[in-house]
């Protein structure tokens, strides 16, 4: 029996022995200095056109362009990062050749192009363009004052960024109410037609800075944005998960002396300056079945109600009459001159209501996710209803199919717009 254990000692030592001799510890996986990717897009769209539209006879009162048109966009993004102690830089670029009825042709974008530099953990220097993603909301970001302006239809595109010189200061804390603050500065000056060019007039230098603040559990954005041609504006937004499946978010800002231009039925144009207030409720729900809801409400202080914007339809339905009865092209030129700054903010009502509805594989179909979305314009009753789906078959590789469907009784918003349906389908791959 002793010998028994004496045989199993040894051979416990033995293997103990080897295991020492030959014991080695897996090295980390070293982090590559540098990072390469992009993504390539295939996109068609049809627009089926509504001849009778305020917009259409805008847009083709000298054409007749059919009861529909089609475009093609091909695009690449191309991304690169290098990574090299406290210095990194990185660098987007998007390509694209659209064809469309009317041209063909490619556009090059410079969306990225910067050098940021990291002294300490707490501190971080960028110098060039660099993408601004500020606020907390889905569809819009009204205190987002310096942000190129999102397209509700398309909320997660990759946008252009601002020519900027940033400072980035962030504390932790380990006890308190208060968890992590946060600094940042931005210098964005105008340099000719290449350097935040629609933030005023080639030489301005625009200031803006947001404290941010994680306060039990919250986050808390104080932004500020000033410059020679801009409006002074204060802005203030938070984002809160009230369980691990709800989250609410929220944007408020006030800008000084915004200039206001109305138009009204006769073509006539009054200009105010006001200090609109703009404000943005939402919230986020995922059920128990893997349903997501997204709603947001948002009140556009500079906006225009219901009357303004019947006027403003009445004034181009009966430029149109006029051309119509002389064949004076200089009448519709004029609606178009008058009227390109409603047309230039996208949604140019007062209030609206965001709504998605989504549903992550139903019926057990992997990678699918079915979606309903609608912008709701409240003042006139107007709306946009928005079907899709999602499929991404296999990794990287992902496609989309939706269909626009603006709706609304004459003289409003979505009533007006020049598709009376727009259906569009387009591939992504990621590498």
């Amino acid at each position: 029996m002793r010998t028994a254990a004496f045989l199993v000692g040894m051979v416990f030592y033995a293997v103990q022995a080897v295991a020492g001799e030959y014991d080695f510890a897996i090295p980390e996986a070293r982090k590559k200095s540098y990072e390469l990717g992009g993504r390539l897009e295939s996109r068609y769209i049809y627009h089926r056109l509504d001849e009778d539209s305020a917009r259409y006879k805008l847009n083709y009162f000298q054409d007749d362009p059919g009861s529909g048109t089609q475009e093609w966009q091909e695009s690449m993004e191309l991304s690169a990062a290098v990574q090299k102690g406290v210095f990194k830089a990185g660098l987007l670029t998007r390509h694209e050749y659209a064809h469309t009825r009317d041209e063909s042709g490619w556009t090059h974008d410079i969306l990225e192009a910067y050098g940021s530099l990291r002294p300490s953990p707490y501190l971080t220097l960028d110098m060039g363009k660099k993408q601004v993603s500020w606020g907390k909301g889905y569809a819009w970001n009204p205190a987002a004052f310096i942000n190129p302006a999102k397209d509700p239809d398309d909320p997660g595109l990759s946008l252009e960024g601002r020519v900027q010189i940033g400072m980035d200061l962030i504390k932790s804390f380990e006890t308190g109410a208060l968890a992590n603050a946060g600094l940042t500065l931005l210098v964005l000056p105008v340099k000719e037609d290449w350097a935040n060019t629609d933030l005023g007039a080639d030489g301005d230098v625009n200031l803006a800075a947001k404290l941010y603040l994680l306060w039990q559990d919250t986050d808390l954005d104080f932004i500020f944005f000033d410059g020679p041609d801009q409006p002074q504006s204060l802005g203030f937004d938070f984002a809160k998960n009230l369980a691990e499946n709800i989250e609410i978010h929220g944007e408020l800002a006030l800008r000084k002396d915004v200039t206001r231009l109305v138009l009204d039925e006769t073509g006539n144009t009054r200009q105010t300056t006001e200090n609109p207030l703009d404000f943005l409720f939402g919230a986020r729900y995922l059920n128990s079945v893997d349903t997501t809801f997204i709603a947001e409400y948002f009140h556009q202080g500079a906006g225009y109600d219901k009357d303004e914007t019947e006027d403003f339809f009445i004034y181009q339905e009966e430029a149109f009459s006029q051309w119509l009865s002389n064949g004076n092209a200089s009448v519709m030129q004029q609606a178009a001159q008058k009227t390109r700054s409603y047309y230039s903010r996208g949604n140019f009502g007062k209030d609206y209501l965001y709504l998605k509805i989504s549903q992550k594989e139903p019926f057990d179909i992997l990678y699918f996710t079915p979606y309903l979305a609608s912008v709701v314009n409240l003042r006139d009753s107007s709306f946009n209803l928005q079907p899709g789906l999602t499929f991404t078959p296999v990794t990287n590789f992902e496609l989309n199919f939706r269909v626009g469907i603006p709706l609304g009784p004459d003289n409003t918003e979505f009533g007006e717009k020049p598709d009376a349906f727009r259906p569009e389908i387009w591939v992504r791959y990621y590498f």
